[in-house]
C-alpha cells in the first residue's frame, strides 16, 4: 500500500535523480520523487522514505523475522495506512518499540535509496516528482539528500570494489558445484544463501525469503561470485530468466574456479577495511534489536 489513488502525475525532473532529489530537497519539498522501480519521499525537503523493487520492504524485515505477526502488520496498514500514521500506530501498540523502528526503517530507507539513486547515470536517467504524496507508514527517520546520495554511490564503489560485475546484482544466483562449495570456506550467511539459490531466485528474491536486507544480501552474492561459488552473467546476458536452468548448462552464464584472475585488480576485503566494518556493526545492531 502506498499513496491514495487518484494522485497527479509527477512531473518530469531533469538529470540523474540523485541531484534532482537534491534539488527538491533544497527548495523544501514535499512529494515522491518517481525514479524506475523506486520513489524517494520528503517533507518539507528532509528524504523521510524510500521504497525500490529490488530492495527488501520494511514489512518483510519485520514479517519475516518474526518481529511482527503478518496479521498484526496487514490490520496497522488497513487502519492507519491512510491516516499516514502506520509506524507510531504499531509503536504504540507495542509491536515494537521507538527504537527498533527507528533502526529498521533507517535500514531499509539507505537500501531502497541504494537501488533507487545508486545505478551510474545513462542517457535514459530522469525521475518525475509528485508533490503532496506522503508515504503511508508516516515519519520516522529524517535524511539528508546529499547524505543519502552520498551512502548510495559509496555502497556502489564497495559492490564494485567486490567483485566489478552489475549483472549479479539482478541476475538468478546459480550455485557452483557442491565439490566447489565444499573447497571453500564460507560464512553462515553465504552457506544460507547458497542454500536457497535454486537458479531462479535473484538476490533480492533471497533477500525477501530470508527477510533480510537487500543490499547486504547483494554484497555476500558479489563475494560469492568473487569466489567462483555463485555464476557470473556474461555482458549481454539476460539478466532474468522466465524458465528453471537446466542442470547441465547455464546460458550465458560464465563459473570462475577460485584463485582466478578477476577483469581488473580488487583489493582484498577484511573486517579492517573500514566500509566492511561500517557493514559488520549495523549488521550486529539489527540482530540484536530483532
Amino acid at each position: 500500500m502506498n499513496e491514495t489513488p487518484g494522485e497527479p502525475v509527477g512531473e518530469p525532473l531533469g538529470g540523474p535523480p540523485g541531484e534532482a532529489v537534491e534539488r527538491l530537497a533544497e527548495r523544501r519539498a514535499t512529494g515522491a520523487v518517481r525514479c524506475g522501480s523506486g520513489s524517494v519521499y520528503l517533507e518539507a525537503g528532509v528524504v523521510v522514505h524510500a521504497e525500490n523493487e529490488l530492495a527488501t520492504g520494511l514489512d518483510a524485515l519485520l514479517t519475516r523475522c518474526g518481529r511482527i505477526p503478518p496479521d498484526a502488520w496487514r490490520a496497522s496498514l488497513r487502519a492507519f495506512g491512510a491516516e499516514h500514521r502506520v509506524g507510531r500506530m504499531l509503536v504504540e501498540q507495542g509491536h515494537l518499540t521507538q527504537g527498533e523502528l527507528e533502526l529498521c526503517h533507517l535500514g531499509a530507507l539507505h537500501d531502497a535509496a541504494f537501488f533507487t539513486l545508486g545505478a551510474r547515470p545513462t542517457a535514459t536517467s530522469g525521475a518525475s516528482f509528485e508533490p503532496g504524496v506522503r508515504h503511508w507508514l508516516g515519519p520516522v527517520n529524517g535524511v539528508s539528500a546529499r547524505l543519502l546520495r552520498r551512502e548510495a554511490v559509496r555502497r556502489r564503489d564497495l559492490l564494485e570494489r567486490i567483485w566489478p560485475c552489475p549483472q549479479v546484482d539482478t541476475a538468478p544466483v546459480v550455485p557452483a558445484a557442491p565439490a566447489a562449495r565444499r573447497r571453500s570456506r564460507t560464512s553462515l550467511r553465504q552457506r544460507e544463501l547458497l542454500h536457497h539459490a535454486d537458479g531462479r531466485r535473484t538476490p533480492a528474491d533471497l533477500a525477501r525469503l530470508l527477510g533480510r536486507s537487500a543490499f547486504s544480501t547483494t554484497v555476500e552474492v558479489r563475494r560469492l561470485a568473487a569466489a567462483g561459488l555463485v555464476a557470473t552473467p556474461l555482458p549481454g546476458a539476460s539478466p532474468l530468466l522466465d524458465a528453471p536452468l537446466p542442470a547441465t548448462a547455464v546460458a550465458g552464464l560464465q563459473r570462475r574456479t577460485p584463485g582466478a584472475a578477476l577483469r581488473r585488480p580488487s583489493p582484498p576485503l577484511s573486517a579492517h577495511d573500514p566500509d566492511i566494518a561500517l557493514l559488520y556493526r549495523v549488521r550486529t545492531a539489527l540482530e540484536a534489536r530483532l
